[in-house]
């Protein structure tokens, strides 16, 4: 199992918190970018696997 994240994230958007988790956790985030980039106004991620991070994302922009 890969590494659990834990970070916040405030007025950003969707591949820019795919992009800033892939440096930090050195994960290949790109084919999980958004074609249309999505706006997240407030986001944490607490102990969660690369995936459920991904669901939490799309459920918040309303992608998924």
């Amino acid at each position: 199992m890969g590494e659990l994240i834990v970070e916040s994230y405030r007025n950003s958007t969707v591949n820019a918190i795919l992009e800033d988790i892939g440096r930090e956790y050195k994960i290949d985030t790109k084919r999980d970018h958004l074609q249309v980039d999505s706006p997240v106004e407030e986001i944490k991620f607490k102990y969660r696997t690369y995936g459920e991070c991904v669901r939490m994302l799309y459920r918040k922009a309303g992608v998924a």
